[in-house]
């Protein structure tokens, strides 16, 4: 399969090493050193349980061109860096375009430009970049059921497309499934990781402190209760089912939380990326709110999501 990784950050060339390992035709788009660094070097990556680097020679370029076309583009980048290259990935020929973007706002823009070649997905992966490695690790076993990398139609429906990408998925090393309700999925892990994020950044981006502080752990599970039931008011359900765990006790779900946040896959998947990723959480707060803003819930101001975290992300 001829696949292009839109973007080389910590996901991009996850996707991209996996991908060509088992043996697929991958190109990587990425810009300056970036670029640069893929071209000389290849692609590096280091599995932070065994340690061991993997070196990848795929192809790079700089540029996508309307008629470089390829069986499916994933796009691979923070939320409020998508609106520049929607007229790129427009001019482009291919017919498979797979946006794994955060995305509380729903898919009318997208689809504006790129119709019915839209496809959505979302990672369950990620790590650090680190003089030129990425550090990753993927999500397998019981961690995978309560997130696992997902894809989907935009309109729920089970298109042999679908099937294909997400077999190629499974083949690299990378476990996946499909969602019939992506907009749903979307919506509920933003609800998530921004109080998750804003709680982190309370605690001076200090996961493991944040651990210890089991009032902020409990004033999180609000934020994320409370943006789950505006939700709800709205229509939308929780997805995956799974993530209904947010009803358990507060009590108890602070006790899981103070231990798994003492992790280190926790604080490299959420610290790590929280205190890099300030103004997207930023984008992603205020698209959320802007989403729940006529509910019950929000009206009544018992929607908590720090104020002060705002200011910490400018």
């Amino acid at each position: 399969m001829r696949i292009l990784i839109y973007g080389a950050g910590v996901i991009g060339s996850i996707f991209a090493g996996k991908l060509f390992s088992s043996g697929n035709d991958v190109t990587v788009l990425a810009r300056n050193n970036r670029f640069e660094a893929i071209k000389r070097d290849g692609l590096k990556l280091k599995n932070r349980k065994d340690k061991k680097i993997e070196s990848y020679h795929v192809n790079v370029i700089n540029e996508l061109q309307g008629d470089d076309i390829y069986d499916y583009i994933l796009v691979a980048m923070q939320f409020q860096q998508v609106n520049d290259i929607l007229p790129v990935l427009k001019n482009n020929k291919s017919d498979n375009i797979v946006f794994f973007v955060n995305n509380p706002s729903g898919y009318d823009k997208w689809k504006q430009y790129l119709g019915k070649r839209l496809l959505v997905g979302f990672p369950a992966c990620g790590g650090e970049a680190i003089n030129g490695i990425t550090e990753y690790y993927i999500v397998k076993g019981l961690l995978g059921k309560y997130q696992i990398t997902t894809f989907g139609e935009v309109d729920g429906a089970p298109t042999d497309r679908l099937h294909a990408i997400v077999q190629t998925f499974n083949a690299s090393g990378i476990p996946s499934v499909i969602s019939n309700n992506m907009d749903c999925w979307q919506k509920t892990h933003v609800a998530i990781i921004v109080p998750v994020a804003n709680a982190i950044y309370k605690n001076s981006g200090k996961i493991k402190g944040l651990a210890s502080n089991h009032s902020d752990l409990k004033l999180m599970i609000r934020a994320i209760r409370e943006g789950l039931d505006s939700l709800k008011q709205l229509g939308y359900t929780v997805e995956p089912a799974s993530l209904n765990l947010f009803y358990m006790p507060i009590h108890l779900l602070s006790l899981i939380y103070a231990i798994a946040f003492r992790s280190e896959i926790a604080d490299m998947s959420m610290a790590r990326h929280a205190n890099k990723a300030k103004n997207e959480t930023l984008e992603l707060q205020n698209a959320f709110e802007s989403l729940i803003k006529e509910t019950k819930t929000y009206k009544n101001d018992i929607y908590i999501l720090d104020r002060c975290s705002k200011e910490q992300t400018m």
